[in-house]
């Protein structure tokens, strides 16, 4: 689609502004069982997203391919929606930032990597986790994903910007077995350089975790000191911030209404919306074309700020943040790239002074088993025990329950971990002074 031509078109048909964007991405699917491959695909789409404002209303648009009958189709499309639309969100079309931090972190040498070499890796997994251990009794599956994306941005002000990304994860589940015992554990490494990953360190870490858990049983049903590991505290993190959209204030269903400015974690709780760190997910604008710059949510455990797209931002008198999100049809408020700024001690001093507490390593049932409104939870977990100061048993079978609330106020330590997880959550163990655990 040629841009400038649509920009004509949309002002030729009485759009007061526009807004296109072009989605390209590719992604690549790999997986074997029982040393032969069980799934091998490729894919490319194209989605081309477009908005603009008709009559003083926004209207979307959106098309899966790219010829010349794609703007005509646009245009016509944002007009019909805009002409039904009764939308409360503010109708704009951002003009620009005064700076953007444009950086690249894509791998260019990742796409030179032969499918073979990927494909060996699958296999040599898949064998190394079988050897590992005799109570290994199946391996459910090794796969490798790859994705790269491309996304331009451009409006009728002129605005163009450009972003690119590519990274690769390396996944693997489990089953371990002793006598009527069956346990399952699971594994993924994230990056976007091939020479990162290391099979024997993955195979080791998988194999051992999965071994660890035999054995387990419920706990007694008390309160107890709850460690929460790096991936289990990204989880809880992504409930607890979701709280932070001015677009849940707005409509009342946040548990940081009327808190800005007050307390809402621990003094060692510091949240930061990081989309600037050197990662794969670095991202420098949002999906409005607002500017994106690290900041603090949470500093020290008082709220610093709530997340804006345009529309919350102008209701609200403020600035917009960069979370805008479009969503196919609506722009959202969109939480990603979050740092939990990490401890200055270990895991292990972190819990040296627990005489009798449960590591959590699994959460279930968190989007059924949580109320967003009050924050209370009660949810499937396991882990380990935590006597005197070590790691101890598996536990399994039990529940935990509380409220988010208070259980980031009740943050007693973060350890200086820091794991980048699929979510794009960059978080660490935090020790939680006790919740209450049935057995």
């Amino acid at each position: 689609m040629n841009i400038n031509k649509f920009f004509e078109l949309a002002k030729e048909k009485g759009l007061e502004a526009a807004e296109v964007v072009i989605m390209r991405s590719t992604s690549t699917d790999m997986s074997v069982y029982n040393k032969s491959i069980e799934n091998y695909s490729m894919a490319s789409t194209i989605n081309i997203y477009a908005r603009g404002i008709y009559n003083g209303q926004m209207g979307f648009a959106m098309s899966e391919k790219d010829d010349k009958t794609t703007a005509q189709y646009l245009i016509s499309q944002i007009k019909a929606a805009a002409s039904v639309s009764e939308s409360e969100d503010l109708s704009i079309i951002f003009q620009g930032s005064e700076k953007y931090k444009k950086r690249n972190f894509y791998n260019n040498e990742l796409e030179h990597i032969s499918e073979s070499a990927k494909l060996e890796k699958l296999f040599e997994i898949e064998e190394k986790l079988r050897n590992s251990n005799s109570k290994i009794s199946d391996i459910e599956g090794v796969g490798y994903n790859e994705v790269e994306s491309d996304q331009r941005f451009y409006n009728s002000y002129g605005l163009k910007l450009a972003t690119k990304q590519n990274y690769y994860y390396y996944h693997a589940s489990v089953v371990a077995k002793d006598g009527d015992d069956v346990k399952t554990s699971y594994k993924v490494f994230l990056d976007n350089d091939f020479t990162k990953f290391d099979v024997d360190s993955f195979v080791k870490d998988l194999s051992e975790s999965v071994i660890k858990k035999l054995g387990g049983k419920p706990t007694e049903t008390k309160s107890y000191p709850v460690v929460f590991n790096p991936r289990m505290t990204a989880s809880l993190l992504g409930a607890y911030l979701s709280s932070a959209s001015a677009d849940r204030v707005e409509k009342r269903t946040s548990l940081f209404a009327d808190k800005l400015n007050g307390r809402v974690a621990s003094s060692k709780v510091t949240v930061l919306d990081a989309p600037l760190t050197k990662n794969i997910f670095y991202r420098y604008f949002d999906d409005e074309g607002v500017a994106k710059t690290n900041k603090p949510i949470i500093k020290n455990g008082i709220l610093q700020t709530f997340l804006h797209n345009l529309s919350t931002a102008t209701k609200m008198g403020v600035e917009p943040t960069g979370h805008g999100r479009n969503t196919g049809g609506k722009i959202s408020v969109g939480i990603s790239n979050i740092t939990l700024k990490p401890g200055r001690v270990d895991f292990d001093t972190m819990i040296k002074d627990v005489k009798e507490g449960v590591l959590i390593t699994e959460l279930m049932g968190l989007h059924s088993g949580l109320n967003p409104t009050s924050g209370d939870f009660s949810l499937q977990a396991s882990g380990f025990m935590i006597k005197d100061g070590k790691v101890g048993e598996p536990v399994n079978l039990i529940t935990v329950a509380g409220n988010l609330i208070k259980l980031f106020k009740d943050v007693q330590a973060v350890s200086n971990e820091n794991e980048l997880q699929l979510s794009s959550y960059t978080t660490s163990s935090i020790l939680v002074k006790n919740l209450n655990i049935a057995g």
